[in-house]
């Protein structure tokens, strides 16, 4: 089956977090953005005033306030103005280089036994939950006409992006089940392209005097373009597709403490607030119970309200939960949980084996992205021969990777690539495992 190519996301984001016009608007406290830069300096023992600024995506006049008291305390140091490295519209004090001092290097140290966060500064835990209510009330309406662009890639029946167009549209958790090897993981990562328009993720989190790191550049692909002023302690990115699978274990769904960093990770479903939360291969967690898990997100799938819990702080803080979640699995829904279980997720969508001719149909697209010309009688051999002879079950994934045993074998002979039966039949030999065999 074709992987989809996700539609260009919107041209702008759905909303613009504003630049702090003073230290109070950040929400931290003077004391800690004072840590903070002192053990930038630390690590990397002297920087320009714009670097740090940029450094810690702080309006270079706080950093140049900052600054001065660190140098009024004897914990840094100015050794002279770079003109050449400003930037354009910098003002002349953030060519100022600043070095950290004998005095400055040992209260860093302290500092880093406590903590070792030295990235952006991070965003209070209040401000993002505003904002993230905000992007999460979007109106993007999902229609056959979208839902058909979106997955145009992919050879699906009307009756699957039917069930599917609803429960997108309704924002509701989806449960996607049937045979292996037939998009649904493909389809459950196409979604979030339906979600809506850009939307702005904080690098960290503040709360309760801790720091939470936020932005993972495994699931938050970011969009660099020009934009107006806006707080840089947030990143425009496309919404998020945060996938896990058998590997999630309970302590994936909390917080993360790091015990010699010092500082927090965000939680799995936190990164995906405002996209799509993919919990693939569902019953085959080793650690946690289809029962087990689902307890754990039901509350906050009905409240639109997550708690997570502050260990160091004694304390648990309420976080938005606005992602879809997608439960996708290959078993048996009546084997996974009962009925009771089941109508607590609202849309089930049942993606099947695709039938003969969308099966030719996947083999005509896999060829054409090949570069290759297909022979539809060989595809008929195959049919017969690998299918039906042996009733085995159609699957949408076979196309793609037969046809890369193909190529591979092809190379290996020291021909050129072709759409042949005994480049095809070798490809089935290696690829399938017969009961016989």
């Amino acid at each position: 089956m074709a992987v989809s190519a996700p539609p260009a996301p919107a041209s702008t984001p759905i909303a613009l977090p504003p630049v702090p016009r003073t230290i109070e608007e950040t929400g931290l406290p003077f004391t800690f953005i004072c840590d903070l830069v002192l053990k930038v300096l630390y690590f990397n023992g002297s920087m320009l005033g714009g670097d740090i600024a940029r450094h810690v995506c702080l309006p270079f006049a706080f950093i140049e306030t900052t600054l001065r008291f660190l140098g009024d305390e004897g914990y840094c140091s100015s050794t002279g103005v770079q003109t050449s490295t400003l930037n354009p519209g910098d003002p002349l004090n953030a060519g100022m280089q600043h070095m950290i001092s004998s005095a400055g290097r040992q209260r860093a140290r302290e500092l880093l036994e406590i903590n070792q966060y030295a990235g952006p500064a991070p965003v209070p835990i209040g401000d993002y939950a505003a904002l993230a209510e905000r992007q999460s009330q979007v109106d993007m309406q999902v229609n056959r006409a979208r839902l058909h662009d979106a997955f145009s890639r992919l050879v699906l029946s009307e009756q699957v992006l039917d069930h599917l167009g609803p429960a997108l549209s309704a924002r509701q958790a989806i449960f996607l089940y049937g045979p292996p090897g037939n998009g649904k993981t493909t389809i459950a990562e196409g979604s979030a392209w339906l979600l809506g328009p850009p939307l702005f993720i904080p690098r960290a989190l503040y709360a309760h005097g801790e720091v939470i790191r936020f932005y993972d550049p495994i699931h938050h692909v970011p969009i660099e373009r020009e934009l107006p002023p806006h707080d840089g302690r947030w990143q425009l990115a496309r919404r998020p597709a945060v996938k896990v699978g058998g590997e999630l274990t309970p302590r994936m769904l909390e917080l993360g403490f790091d015990p010699v960093l010092g500082f927090y990770e965000a939680s799995m479903q936190l990164k995906a607030n405002g996209g799509l939360f993919l919990i693939d291969d569902f019953g085959r967690q080793q650690n946690m119970s289809p029962r087990d898990l689902l307890n754990r997100l039901i509350v906050p799938l009905e409240k639109k309200v997550d708690y997570l819990n502050i260990a160091r702080a004694g304390t648990s803080i309420p976080v938005p939960f606005t992602c879809l979640v997608m439960l996708s699995t290959n078993l048996r829904p009546e084997h996974l949980m009962d009925e009771a279980f089941l109508r607590r997720v609202h849309f089930k969508v049942h993606v099947p084996d695709p039938t003969a001719d969308e099966y030719r149909e996947i083999w005509r697209r896999e060829c054409v992205d090949a570069g290759m010309r297909i022979d539809e009688s060989v595809v008929d051999w195959l049919l017969e021969r690998h299918y039906r002879a042996k009733a085995r079950a159609l699957h949408g994934s076979h196309p793609r990777d037969l046809l890369t045993h193909m190529i591979h074998a092809a190379r290996y002979l020291g021909r050129n690539p072709e759409f042949s039966r005994d480049l095809l039949e070798l490809a089935c030999e290696t690829y399938f495992v017969d009961a016989e065999d």
